[in-house]
């Protein structure tokens, strides 16, 4: 159990009773007939079977190519996939076993039963497939402008799906914040630890904080200048402000202080990778360290030039200045001073050494002596200091040595055996995760040969997360396509079943616009679903006007026979599949940042889907026809014999 086989499992109340309802309400149809209830069971169910097994096998389908995803999405995406194709499975085998049993005992379709409820559902049925009928005897006529309306539809939800920005997880307010304090380079931990004491305060005082942990110091030789806060905040119905707004003041506040500089870091982009956990992580990697300092300075400046992130970091860290002592080994040659008493001179006196022990309590405890702290602290107290040179002579150690000072490097860092720095970065407001990863890639094209760029943590599992959906969805589209073929044992048929996916698509794009939510992987799992429900509607159609057609109709009369008799199991089962997905797309409780974008695509695409699926998959059937037969046509014309020559126009003519 975990988040996306609780997922599936919550989507699957809606799917898995699809096949009882359209099992139930063929074995209804046939019972109003007046036929018995054991013969309208068996009869009814078998009718149905067949559309039913293929939308089964349909949905199933597209969760097929999810095996096939990498990284640690597509183990959680094959968790997804394999729940619910068992969950729908199973349904198929209660409901063409166990649905027509009860059916058969206790079906009862009196009309006297039946109270006024009852009595309005059906009128309200009745004419609304009176009315629909009229509509799509209209549609039919026109088939080719149907078409053409939902072609243009599709068009302009391809453009929405453009505009949408994308990221790898939407932000949840978990109440929770990591904040990265840094000071001036040079900083003791005194005055790290003043300026962490003034963000305590700050912070501690503010309504929307709970509890507070401070830590200062050096992390992974980062030096005494940086340490970190975490803050738990109070919950979300508690407070006046949300996670990121509260981020935002907070940001601004800290950042604001003399000679630091502070990073605030969503936790909730850490679920699904390594590292940082930044949505902007990347490497600038090359052979040579400096240029490769002076190269992720300038990316860094180019990037945030965009505006496209904050809270810009790097791991390349300036540690605090060192004094760098040189010998000078002419002028120590010449004054007989060795540089072995240059160097023990500087262990002692600076570094400390062991010159005895002593005893105390029964513990052998060491003596160490070294300069005290006020003769040690500045570069001026080393000329002081005198060495041993030739026949005992103290010679002053600024006379053999060179006095150098420079900033010291914390660390050398490498990623897969290469010179590396890295940065991190949070989404600015505004931005997308997209965007500012194509800013990057962009900027790291213009790096000279030999170094580049190289995305890492959150940002390389978002690359390949959204290749790998692309990748399971077209799949998808493909193995479904199979089966179908497979199953209806035509090429054409098929094709009709998936034209509501673009449809479906569309209704999903529009609605996560009209809801300002994101495509993320909770989304795409949304439209990998919701490829696998829509094809119910398009089989339950295809399947019966097949059977009208082998009745003798054509394939207008066959629709128009077919589509009113197969409104009332569409609505139903569209119905149940939205009413399942409403719950996550309201946005009860903790973590429905994650449910509400997927629930949302979902509900969407069926709306859409189901409208206009009862007037563009008859129009494509019909018009699907009309291009068969005329080809069958040229091909017969073409296969026919031609007249044989004769010599006499009376033998032409009869030939």
């Amino acid at each position: 159990l975990n988040t996306f086989t609780l997922l599936g499992l919550s989507l699957a109340v809606g799917v898995v009773v699809d096949d009882a309802i359209m099992v139930m309400e063929n074995i209804f149809r046939h019972a109003e007939e007046g036929k018995p209830r054991v013969r309208a069971a068996r009869e009814g169910t078998a009718e149905i079977a067949f559309a039913a097994l293929s939308a089964t096998l349909a949905v199933v389908a597209i969760f097929a190519p999810v095996i096939f995803m990498r990284g640690v999405i597509g183990k959680f995406f094959l968790q997804f996939g394999v729940t619910l194709s068992v969950a729908v499975l199973l349904s198929y085998l209660e409901a063409v076993t166990l649905a027509p049993a009860r059916c058969a005992q206790f079906l009862n379709v009196s009309r006297e039963r039946r109270g006024r409820l009852g009595a309005l559902v059906d009128r309200a049925f009745a004419r609304l497939a009176a009315s629909y009928r009229r509509v799509l005897a209209l549609g039919l006529r026109h088939p080719v402008t149907v078409l053409l309306c939902g072609a243009l539809l599709f068009a302009a939800a391809v453009a929405v799906f453009w505009t949408l920005p994308s990221e790898f997880v939407p932000s949840q307010d978990q109440s929770r914040l990591l904040v990265r304090l840094q000071t001036a380079v040079g900083s003791d931990l005194s005055e790290t630890n003043r300026l962490f004491q003034r963000a305590e305060t700050f912070i501690n005082a503010r309504p929307e904080v709970a509890r507070t942990m401070a830590a200062v110091g050096g992390f992974g030789g980062t030096g005494v200048n940086t340490g970190m806060m975490f803050i738990t905040l109070r919950p979300p119905a508690d407070r006046a402000l949300t996670q990121s707004g509260f981020a935002a003041a907070l940001r601004r506040e800290l950042n604001s202080y003399p000679g630091c500089k502070a990073v605030v870091q969503d936790l909730s982009q850490q679920g699904f990778t390594a590292q940082r956990g930044f949505p902007v992580e990347f490497s600038v990697r090359g052979p040579d360290w400096d240029r490769l300092v002076a190269l992720s300075a300038g990316l860094r400046q180019r990037l945030e030039a965009t505006g496209l992130v904050q809270d810009l970091d790097s791991d390349y860290r300036v540690g605090m200045p060192e004094l760098q002592l040189e010998p000078d080994r002419d002028r120590a040659a010449d004054r007989g001073v060795a540089l072995a008493e240059v160097a023990s001179t500087l262990n002692v006196l600076v570094g400390g050494a062991r010159v005895g022990k002593y005893s105390s309590g029964g513990r052998r405890i060491d003596v160490r002596m070294r300069l005290m702290k006020e003769q040690r602290s500045r570069p001026e107290d080393l000329d002081r200091l005198f060495v041993r040179g030739a026949g005992g002579a103290f010679i002053p150690l600024s006379a053999v040595t060179r006095r150098n000072e420079a900033p010291a490097l914390q660390a050398v860092t490498r990623k897969d055996r290469e010179r590396a720095i890295s940065l991190f970065a949070n989404v600015a407001r505004g931005a997308s995760q997209a965007d500012a990863l194509a800013a990057v890639e962009k900027i790291g094209a213009s790096l000279p040969l030999g170094y580049r760029a190289v995305l890492g943590g959150a940002s390389a599992t978002y690359r390949e997360s959204m290749g790998s959906l692309v990748f399971a969805l077209v799949l998808g589209i493909a193995v479904a396509y199979m089966v179908l073929a497979s199953q209806f044992n035509s090429f054409l048929h098929p094709i009709t079943v998936l034209t509501i996916l673009p449809l479906s698509v569309a209704g999903a794009a529009f609605t996560l616009l009209i809801f300002g939510k994101t495509l993320n992987i909770f989304s795409m799992i949304g439209l990998l679903l919701l490829m696998g429900i829509v094809k119910k509607n398009s089989i339950i159609l295809v399947d019966y006007a097949g059977v009208k057609r082998r009745e003798g109709l054509d394939a207008c009369a066959a629709m128009l026979a077919a589509a009113p008799v197969r409104l009332r199991p569409i609505l139903m089962t569209s119905a149940s599949t939205m009413m399942a997905a409403l719950p996550a797309a309201l946005g009860l409780g903790p973590g429905s940042e994650t449910r509400t974008p997927m629930a949302l695509g979902v509900i969407g695409g069926l709306i859409l889907s189901t409208a206009l699926s009862l007037l563009v998959v008859p129009a494509f059937y019909v018009v699907a026809d009309r291009v068969k037969t005329a080809l069958a046509a040229r091909l017969f014309a073409g296969a026919a014999p031609r007249p044989a020559a004769t010599s006499s126009a009376g033998e032409a003519s009869a030939s």
